[in-house]
């Protein structure tokens, strides 16, 4: 039996990350793509040879039979087409951020609970064998309770913010499609900018490591010359009386490489993580050390280093076959919701914000 995949949203990423990983995977079968743009949608069906392809993501769930719905859509069209697909009892991976607002985050948590449906949301760093090993130190009392903190991630998006879309295709991969030069810069399509792009990223996988739940926040963003957020940085209460920094800038000269580290304290030692150079050091307090674990990256047929791309996509044909569990669940996505949700009032108005749907989801996550 192969998992019949649906594919809505025929751009850069999907083009580049989820269908050549449905071609890829023995163990699925690209049913049919949606894409109301022909340009996009002609050229994914010349390069991937789906049985079907749709003007819109309604032709589609009407007319087809789906195991998955993969879902790469501008971050403003995630909730509807969501909520659709997962009404057509479908099992979603869904692109980050999960949706923008926390409500139609909360909405899609109970409509697929009470479907009985997943939805795997796309953070492909969870995969990697070193943030598994990071969990797992965390979860087992290595570094004991968590004090205090720490992301940075700094990345090469200001161009691409500005819809210079050109000047970054070298630095983001772009292969079959470009993307839109409104994309990810105009805040009516992406809902934001750094925070809703990236930090959605490192925020994400420091709850996914940590178990954290973030109650309140205070935020400073800054624009520069762009319509949505380019620098952020973010001073984050967690349960517990941890206590944390989130910070990010997409303004990384193409030159240069990406930065993405964490800084983990605790009552018995700490974490030293650079994720985008894969260096982990494990600082226990009676003065023994661990460096650079090896182990299995979960969901992923081809690791690309720290980043394995195909990894979300493999996942959900696993679920789709009863095969596995979902190792980035929808309860991290809508927790990293209501924080950027939170952050963005803060930056806003000038003042601490509670974080939304602060009731205990850590362990669902």
């Amino acid at each position: 039996m192969a998992a019949r995949i649906g594919v809505v949203g025929a751009g850069w990423w999907a083009t580049r990350a989820h269908l050549p990983a449905i071609l890829a995977n023995p163990d699925a079968e690209l049913a049919a793509i949606a894409d109301p743009i022909d340009d996009k949608r002609d050229r994914a069906v010349a390069a991937f040879g789906p049985e079907r392809a749709y003007r819109s993501h309604t032709e589609m769930l009407d007319g087809e039979s789906l195991d998955g719905v993969v879902i790469a859509v501008p971050h403003m069209a995630h909730y509807q087409v969501a909520l659709d697909a997962l009404e057509a009892g479908a099992h979603l991976m869904l692109e980050k951020p999960m949706v923008v607002e926390f409500d139609h985050a909360a909405r899609l948590l109970t409509e697929s609970a009470d479907r009985g449906l997943e939805i795997v949301v796309g953070y492909p760093y969870h995969y990697n064998q070193q943030v598994l090993a990071v969990r797992e130190w965390i979860a087992s009392g290595e570094i004991g309770e968590l004090l205090y903190v720490h992301s940075l991630f700094a990345s090469i998006v200001w161009e691409l913010f500005r819809g210079d879309v050109d000047l970054v295709a070298d630095a983001v991969g772009f292969t079959i499609t470009p993307t839109g030069t409104d994309t990810y810069g105009d805040p009516a399509v992406s809902g934001g900018g750094q925070a809703i792009v990236q930090i959605t990223h490192s925020a994400a996988l420091l709850l996914f490591m940590t178990g954290l739940e973030p109650v309140d926040v205070f935020a400073f963003m800054e624009n520069k010359d762009l319509r949505v957020d380019l620098v952020d940085a973010m001073a984050v209460r967690f349960e517990g009386g941890c206590i944390g920094t989130i910070g990010s800038t997409g303004s990384t000269v193409r030159t240069q490489e990406e930065l993405l580290e964490y800084r983990l304290y605790g009552t018995g030692g700490h974490i030293l993580f650079d994720l985008a150079a894969s260096q982990l050091g494990l600082y226990r307090a009676d003065g023994s050390t661990e460096h650079n674990p090896a182990g299995p990256t979960v969901g992923a047929r081809t690791y690309r280093e720290a980043y394995p791309e195909d990894a979300p996509l493999n996942n959900l044909v696993d679920i789709v076959l009863g095969r596995d569990g979902n190792h980035s669940p929808p309860q991290l996505g809508a927790a990293v919701v209501g924080l950027l949700e939170a952050a963005y009032a803060s930056a806003r108005t000038g003042t601490r914000q509670a974080v939304p749907g602060n009731h205990k989801q850590k362990e669902a996550i």
